[in-house]
């Protein structure tokens, strides 16, 4: 079976359920979704919007920052049929810094601050140092602070940060963890990969 038909079939049993996946609640539905995307690629799964009484449900296609599926899911999003109730989007969107994650300890995201970091004089990869309070550096791994950063600047703009570290520093000159979004942007369009910067995202001006 190709790639085309294996697109069209996993439409095909998404246009099937439907009705009946949008009236569950997110959490019940991922698992299930992943395990058909599995059937197209196993690298791609999925986000799932709540359940609204006024709009649409965003089926979001992630490939967690893998820059080699990101054609493949822009193929996925265009073969994509009109499904009443739905939108189909590529790519996690960022959503900012303005959120707070419960630990044992309540993380305080929107107080971090980021240094930009270069391997070489001409910054031909992009690299980032996140600093925050030492009590939040203790409550993280390199996992969970990557989930974050994803949820905040977006999956495209993730993909293209080559080397991320975390630390309770302050470093003078430190910019607000609300900024990192446009800084890596303004860095792709004139030093990041060709190849990526067709997926750059539309980042809302303040």
């Amino acid at each position: 079976m190709t790639q085309q038909e294996k697109i069209d079939r996993f439409w095909l049993w998404f246009e099937s359920q439907a009705e009946r996946l949008f009236e569950q609640p997110s959490l019940e539905i991922i698992d299930e979704l992943t395990e058909q995307l599995a059937t197209v690629d196993r690298g791609i799964s999925c986000e799932v919007s709540q359940v609204t009484t006024c709009s649409d449900r965003e089926l979001i296609l992630t490939a967690h920052s893998d820059t080699s599926r990101f054609k493949l899911i822009g193929t996925l999003v265009q073969r994509a049929p009109q499904i009443p109730g739905w939108r189909v989007l590529a790519l996690k969107p960022p959503r900012g810094f303005a959120f707070h994650i419960d630990g044992k300890e309540r993380l305080s995201i929107s107080d971090w601050r980021f240094v930009p970091l270069k391997s070489s004089p001409d910054f031909s990869e992009f690299g980032v140092r996140i600093e925050m309070p030492e009590q939040d550096a203790h409550l993280l791994d390199a996992d969970s602070l990557s989930l974050i950063l994803e949820s905040g600047v977006g999956e495209v703009l993730l993909s293209l940060c080559a080397h991320i570290e975390f630390r309770s520093s302050k470093t003078a000159g430190a910019l607000s963890i609300h900024s990192l979004a446009e800084t890596i942007s303004d860095w792709a369009f004139v030093r990041g990969p060709e190849s990526v910067r067709a997926w750059l995202p539309t980042l809302e001006q303040h």
